[in-house]
This record gives structure tokens, C-alpha cells and sequence, in this order.
């Protein structure tokens, strides 16, 4: 795993979907294109419904110590293609 800055920081071990990916959504959408999300979960089918997630939302993503019982994603929120950014102020 690359040391990079993670922005957000999310523990959901013990939880199961759909509060895994609902949870993921809703942080992704507070932050801001350029933040990275950092998700620990341990639900096994997990493994396939953030990477889902991630796809239909279009941000890239890495799945760390996928084998392992505790597992972690990087997901890097980016500019949506297609989709108008306004501007914070």
C-alpha cells in the first residue's frame, strides 16, 4: 500500500451491506474531488459490492490485504465526467 494522505477515514467492521456501500456513498458525496477514502470492513461480500459501487459511481479504487479477514479500500473521489462541479465557496 502506497503512503498517500487519506482524507477520510471510515472503520465499518461488523457492519453488513447495504449499510457498507450506503455509508461509502454518503462520505464520498460530503467530500470533494481530489480526497481519498480510506474504508476497513470485514465483510467478506463487501469485497464485491464497494468495487460495484465504485464502478457505477466511476472512482478508482484499490482493495488492500484482500485475503485477509479485516480488508481495506483506497477509493480516490475524483471529478465526475459528465456531471457539473460547482464551485465551494
Amino acid at each position: 500500500m502506497l503512503k498517500e494522505k487519506i482524507d477520510l477515514r471510515l472503520d465499518l467492521q461488523g457492519k453488513v451491506c447495504p449499510y457498507l456501500t450506503l455509508e461509502t456513498r454518503l462520505a464520498l458525496k460530503k467530500m470533494a474531488p481530489g480526497e481519498v477514502l480510506e474504508i476497513i470492513a470485514d465483510y467478506y461480500p463487501a469485497r464485491q459490492t464497494i468495487p460495484d459501487l465504485m464502478e457505477n459511481l466511476g472512482y478508482p479504487y484499490e482493495l488492500i490485504d484482500g485475503g485477509k479477514p479485516v480488508f481495506h479500500f483506497i477509493i480516490h473521489k475524483t471529478l465526475q465526467l459528465g456531471k457539473e462541479v460547482k464551485p465551494r465557496v
